[in-house]
């Protein structure tokens, strides 16, 4: 698509000199809300110096953006804080970013209805110069005869169902503009996000992807089954082993010590009886053969 032809809206003053490595524009009409939803996905240039400050316009109609977030490289998104100006018929978001991946949403009120037509003009102000930017329109899940000027050839169908009509423009320099209408046949006030199609589910069969027969998986649990038994019986061994262990060692007699041998006085402690001659314990006052009383040498 060349350029040229999109260029409807003449040129205007640019913003700021930042430039815009890419910049993806998503068109979606009476998606989640009776508005359209506007998105825009941005790269700043590799070479920006970060953190930097931004500042884009949304149609004043739009009021405030519905999210405005920049990217991190774990592909999370968190929200930035911003200030606004109203410029005429724009709302001037101002916000610092640390991140080169910026993503901004809003809904444009300004969609006309008739009774079965409905039409949208998009209008890109050239805030900034985009070295690539890319556009895409989603048609609404019941509507028909959806026209795009310029168009944008034909559609291709997205994995939700809507079908989307997508141009890549290329570079797009600052101060230059363009617009952007869409045109299309809708007798209802359902939205897309609330038609979506429910899907049968699919049958499981030898063919259905992620299924894996038994005879490629019989072989791994009786290997397992192998190896648990295995360890299980080298466990039962070693406590069986232990068990009679500790039994003999229990069973064991210990030897006792006769009390006699416990209390046995040295020789030199033994005392004799001085009428019979019978020894006697140390303790002994008396003979205990004839009853006479014992002398203790001192």
């Amino acid at each position: 698509m060349v350029l040229a032809f999109l260029v409807t809206g003449g040129t205007v003053q640019a913003q700021s000199p930042m430039v815009f490595e890419s910049m993806h524009i998503d068109i979606w009409p009476e998606y989640d809300r009776p508005d359209v939803l506007v998105i825009y996905r941005i790269q700043l240039d590799a070479q920006t110096e970060l953190p930097t400050q931004v500042s884009l316009r949304i149609p004043r109609e739009a009021g405030v953006p519905y999210n405005l977030a920049w990217e991190d490289m774990d592909g999370l998104r968190y929200n930035l804080s911003y200030s606004s100006v109203v410029q005429g018929d724009w709302i001037k978001l101002i916000f610092t970013t640390p991140s080169v991946l910026l993503q901004v949403e809003y809904y444009d009120p300004r969609l006309e209805r008739g009774e079965e037509i409905r039409h949208f003009q998009y209008f890109w102000p050239g805030d900034h110069s985009v070295n690539n930017m890319s556009i895409s329109v989603a048609q609404p899940r019941s509507a028909t005869a959806m026209q795009i000027f310029p168009s944008f050839g034909a559609s291709q169908p997205r994995e939700d169902g809507l079908m989307l009509y997508s141009n890549n423009i290329g570079e797009v320099n600052a101060g230059t503009s363009f617009r952007i209408t869409l045109r299309y046949t809708k007798t209802d006030d359902e939205l897309s996000v609330g038609l979506q199609e429910v899907r049968p589910v699919q049958l499981l069969d030898a063919a259905a992807p992620g299924r894996v027969g038994v005879g490629t998986v019989l072989p791994w649990v009786l290997g397992g089954l192998g190896i648990f038994l295995l360890m299980a019986g080298v466990a039962g061994f070693l406590v069986t082993h232990e068990q009679n262990t500790l039994g003999k060692r229990s069973r064991k007699r210990k030897v006792a010590i006769p009390a006699s041998k416990l209390t046995q006085p040295s020789t030199l402690d033994w005392t004799y009886c001085n009428q019979c001659g019978r020894r006697s314990a140390p303790a002994d006052n008396f003979c205990r053969t004839c009853g006479t009383r014992l002398r203790v040498d001192e």
